[in-house]
């Protein structure tokens, strides 16, 4: 290759035009012909005593090296933030228990926040303001008249839960354990479902608030009256009864659950009625499942400041501790998983049945609308028949009706109010029940079960609240999850298969079905 002027070396061969070459001369001219190689395979003249400048720019993985450590801080700090996030009401458990043990004067009974006034009354009032704030009157009528899930919260806590314990007491009380913590078991039984826990819990799970509000009323209304008794039966012949007078102050009990939570539930009702835009306006900036929860955590917080105070787990070791939260733990979680087992294991005819009711009420009112309308238009209903119905009729036997599966948001109402057991209720009871002078130094060891149980609920509570939202929130079975024979299969000319069964036909090709 000639040039004018100085000879240029190529140091890249032409047959690699990916690799740039290095040209070196003291001054590079290149002819025409030259120059038009030298782009086509995109060599880059370059003066051999010209300083070379590095780029300025690093390589990729320099850069990302050097932005790794900013990405690792601020990815640690989001993590760390929806951590807390998804958890801080556990967390806050924790919190609040560590306060109490060790700052256990200032929310004791009588002290510097008057707890006995402050949250008895103010906080617990708050909690079922915002209840009354938030549910509708209709939503709170129709809870009223579910008498099967009030049959099943009520005789599950104060029948079942009793008969339990009473026959695992009764077993453990052959070994050597402590009688009075059994007794104390015994006494955690017969006590009503809790006032707040489980009305904000269920609230937090996208569940039926209006019934767990409802449930939790008319369980301590009946505790005032049953509870007491059903210590004294599960008690009866052993050295922890009750001796000496063990009358409660119904008086005074009644008056405290009028004014904690009839009354602020009805002033919000009314408040709701009058000015339902300043509502949603306050809902919008405040968060009210958030403050119901920050209410509940006080409430723990006195709760325990009294149990620290008093000394309460001083007379039990550790060992006595673990194996009664051991004890009362699977007592809870069983209870449980009975609660779910009875509000929604059916057999498939009894749930079908069901989902064919509710089929037939949606295309009713669908019709009845289209009718006021004029419209003659026709719209998409859902089927209510499908394969997996085949054999099954309507309307259903009162029988099939009283047995059939209650809806996801009934049964988390269910699952929070039939297990739990109420601090506020309980503890008093005990305090009135063992006044006597001979039964008073029995009261704080038999209130340690309760209390042990209270934060085992709570806990696992908490830890049930992000499942069974994500449960609820998955909506309600259809006739779609029954039909198994032809799922999946191609369609057949001329031949309906179960997915168009199950698909949505207009009024029209239902009457022409009808037709003969």
């Amino acid at each position: 290759m000639s040039s004018i002027g100085a000879p240029v070396e190529v140091h890249a061969s032409l047959e690699q035009p990916d690799q740039s070459a290095v040209i070196s001369s003291h001054q590079v001219i290149l002819s025409p012909n030259e120059s038009k190689v030298a782009q086509h395979h995109d060599i880059i003249p370059i003066d051999s005593h010209a300083p070379q400048v590095e780029s300025l720019s690093p390589p990729p993985q320099q850069e990302q090296q050097q932005t790794n450590p900013e990405k690792n801080t601020a990815s640690w700090k989001a993590k760390a933030w929806d951590l807390w996030m998804k958890n801080w009401f556990l967390l806050g458990l924790v919190i609040v228990i560590i306060l109490a043990r060790y700052f256990p004067g200032w929310g004791r009974t009588g002290g510097p926040i008057r707890p006995e006034y402050s949250v008895k009354y103010g906080i617990t009032s708050i909690i079922f303001l915002l209840s009354g704030l938030s549910l509708k009157t209709k939503d709170l009528l129709i809870s009223a008249i579910n008498y099967r899930a009030h049959l099943l919260v009520q005789v599950t806590s104060f029948v079942v839960i009793p008969l339990v314990v009473k026959a695992v007491t009764s077993l453990i009380g052959l070994s050597s354990f402590n009688a009075t913590l059994l007794a104390g078991m015994a006494v955690t039984s017969a006590t009503p479902t809790t006032i707040s826990s489980n009305v904000v819990m269920t609230a937090n799970s996208n569940g039926s608030e209006s019934l767990a509000l409802f449930n939790a009323a008319l369980g301590n209304l009946l505790g005032v009256f049953i509870s007491p008794v059903i210590v004294l039966i599960l008690l009866h012949n052993s050295d922890a009864s009750p001796s000496g007078q063990h009358g409660l102050d119904y008086a005074t009990i009644l008056r405290d659950l009028g004014t904690t939570i009839l009354v602020p539930i009805v002033v919000g009702q009314i408040y709701l009625s009058l000015f339902p835009r300043s509502i949603a306006w306050a809902k919008k900036v405040v968060h009210f499942p958030t403050l119901n929860s920050s209410c509940l955590l006080i409430l723990v917080w006195t709760v325990f400041c009294d149990a620290f105070y008093s000394n309460t787990f001083s007379s039990v070791t550790a060992g006595e501790i673990i194996a009664i939260g051991a004890l009362q733990g699977v007592t809870f979680w069983a209870m449980t998983f009975f609660l779910g087992f009875v509000a929604r294991v059916r057999p498939a005819k009894i749930r079908m049945l069901k989902i064919m009711d509710e089929n037939q009420k949606h295309n009713q009112q669908q019709e009845a609308r289209l009718e006021e309308s004029g419209s003659s238009e026709s719209y998409h209903i859902k089927a209510t028949s499908s394969p997996a119905t085949e054999g099954l009729s309507l309307p259903r036997t009162k029988m099939q009706q009283f047995v059939e599966p209650m809806s996801k948001e009934d049964t988390v109402a269910v699952l929070f109010c039939g297990a739990t057991k109420s601090v506020a209720m309980g503890v008093p009871m005990i305090k009135i029940m063992y006044s006597s002078s001979s039964s008073s130094a029995l009261a704080g060891l038999l209130a340690t079960p309760l209390l042990i149980y209270h934060v085992e609920q709570l806990f696992s509570g908490a830890f049930m609240v992000g499942w069974l939202k994500k449960w609820v929130g998955r909506g309600e079975e259809t006739l779609e999850s029954f039909d198994r024979t032809k799922g999946k299969q191609e369609k057949q000319p001329g031949q309906l298969t179960s997915s168009r069964s199950l698909s949505s036909i207009t009024v029209q090709e239902k009457e022409e079905e009808l037709s003969p």
